[in-house]
Parts: C-alpha cells; structure tokens; sequence
C-alpha cells in the first residue's frame, strides 16, 4: 500500500469510530498525557520550569529593548506633562517681576533703615545688618541696636565714673561734666554730649 492509498483510506473511514479510535492509539502523545508525564517526574518538570524561565526573562528582555524607554517616557510625561514655550516665557517673566519687586523693597528698606539711623546717631554702617523682611521688622532689628549701644555706652560710663570732672578746652562750647553728673545723663544726653563725655572719661583714665 502506497501513501495515496493510505490517504485514501483515512478519508474513507473519517466517520469511522473503530478506525478514529486505532488512528489515535497509533499517536499516543496528547496535551493532557505530556502535562500528566511533567508533573509526575521530577527530572521533566524541572527541565519544563527552566525552560520556560529562560523564554520567559528572554521574553521581558526583548519587551524591555522594545518598549521600556517608551513607556517611561510616556509614565513621566502623564505624570510631569511639558510645558509649551508660551508657558515657559510667562514663568520667565513672572520671575523677572518678581526679582523687580524684591530689589525695589531692599532699596525701600534700606533707604528707611538709613533715615532711621541717621536721626538716631546709629553707626550707618551696621544698617545693612539690621535691615529685615518688612518695615516693621527694620525698625525693630534698628531699635535693638540701639538699645545695644546705649547700653555698651552706659557701661563703658559707669565703669570710669569716679566723682572727678572735666573742662572743656578753652574756646569750646559745653559745660563741665563731673562724673556724677555723667552718670545721671539719659543715654540720649549722653549721645549729645558725647565729645565732653568721650574726654571726661579719657581724661579719668
């Protein structure tokens, strides 16, 4: 018998069951036989699990090399979406009005912070210091350095008092300054006189 008699003879007997059911004995591989035989012999079944982790880490490499890159890209662009060029030049400019602003109270501040320590006496170099974020906050940090002062200054006189006087020189305005009576001066009137009061003190020493 030859192969076309052979076909032949299957296409004959398609409907055949006796026929079917010896066709099939002749093939004795199935699905269900090949996953009965993997999950009863250990040596297969590991050969089938390292089989298919090799296809499977193969399989995600591949999907990584193909479409990692692209799917953070989209991930990071839903998350952080661009911004268009207008967008930026507006950001740009709010930051530009901004920065003006800023400049403008630094030089509003500072201009009061000098006016304040010029009607006090305060040393105008030390302004910049003392400048805070506001005006109210400049004129605080200002009145604290001048406590400061007045209170370094009021030190400094005590320590030196001793009952003695001072003239000034001849031609020179201004009275005579005993250390008592230095000692009972405000701090302000100590500001007044202080040129008297400077060589009262050094004239003690």
């Amino acid at each position: 018998m030859n192969l076309e008699q052979v076909k032949q003879l299957i296409e004959e007997n398609q409907t055949n069951e006796e026929w079917l059911s010896y066709l099939q004995g002749l093939n004795p591989y199935s699905v269900e036989g090949i996953e009965r035989y993997i999950q009863s012999n250990k040596e297969a079944k590991s050969w089938f699990d390292s089989t298919v982790d090799k296809r499977s880490a193969k399989s995600l490499e591949t999907w990584k090399a193909n479409h990692l890159e692209s799917a953070v890209d989209a991930e990071i662009k839903k998350r952080f979406p661009a911004k268009d060029e207008k967008e930026i030049e507006v950001e740009k400019l709010r930051a530009e009005v901004e920065n003006m602003k800023l400049e403008k109270q630094d030089e509003r501040l500072t201009s009061q912070a000098i006016k304040i320590a010029s009607e006090k006496k305060l040393p105008l170099p030390l302004v910049d210091f003392f400048i805070g974020v506001d005006e109210e906050g400049t004129t605080a940090n200002l009145a604290m350095l001048e406590q400061s002062l007045q209170l370094a200054v009021q030190q400094q006189v005590e320590q030196r008092l001793k009952g003695d006087g001072y003239t000034p020189p001849a031609g020179s305005t201004g009275s005579i300054f005993t250390l008592d009576a230095i000692k009972g001066m405000s701090p302000t009137e100590i500001n007044q006189h202080w040129d008297q009061v400077k060589q009262a003190l050094q004239n003690k020493q």
